[in-house]
């Protein structure tokens, strides 16, 4: 006898099976592209973090402004004054990473820390809920990567050199194109 859940979880899987399918295009060439990444991110580190760091100063000023423009766009507005705080506080946190991109490389490799931890527990319930679908193996393991790396980060901050968040992003990337690729590989098997 089948079970109600049994009846929901295949309808869940037949459903993400035939939208991986309908895109299977798309997770294809990102999963390339992110392997092209996590190739070039771990071939140069130092390269990776620097550029990561510059790019988000430089989108902080470009938001800083953004943001203080706006603040002047209505003639009454009455959050003009909280925009403009956060103008300034967009383009002062800007300024400091385009400026000083070695200090402002302390403050990327703790968000990317965040970002590993936050992007793991969501890997992991996204697995959690994909299951048994096609590809979930591989999204939980690359959850347990990214956590990993989180929490390797968050112990050994400290004792991280700068280069260590470019090779970091290199293995999450390479491991996001792998599951990209096989959910792809998958979905063509079973077409």
């Amino acid at each position: 006898m089948v079970t109600h859940s049994t009846h929901a979880e295949v309808r869940i899987e037949d459903a993400l099976l035939d939208d991986i399918k309908s895109h299977r295009g798309w997770f294809t060439g990102l999963g390339i592209v992110f392997l092209v990444l996590g190739c070039l991110a771990i071939a140069f580190p130092w390269v990776a973090a620097l550029s990561l760091e510059l790019t988000i100063g430089a989108l902080l000023v470009v938001a800083g402004i953004a943001i203080g423009v706006h603040a002047f766009s209505g003639p009454r507005w009455k959050g003009r004054a909280m925009s403009l705080g956060l103008a300034a506080l967009a383009l002062i946190s800007g300024m400091l990473m385009l400026f000083f991109p070695l200090v402002g490389l302390v403050t990327l490799t703790t968000l990317v820390m965040l970002y590993f931890l936050l992007t793991g527990a969501t890997k992991l319930w996204f697995a959690y809920q994909s299951r048994p679908a096609i590809g979930w193996g591989w999204i939980l393991t690359s959850g347990i990567l990214s956590l990993a790396l989180g929490l390797l980060m968050l112990f050994q901050l400290e004792e991280l050199l700068p280069w260590v968040l470019g090779l970091l992003l290199g293995v999450d990337f390479i491991f996001g194109g792998v599951w990209m690729l096989m959910l792809a590989s998958r979905a063509k098997l079973l077409s």
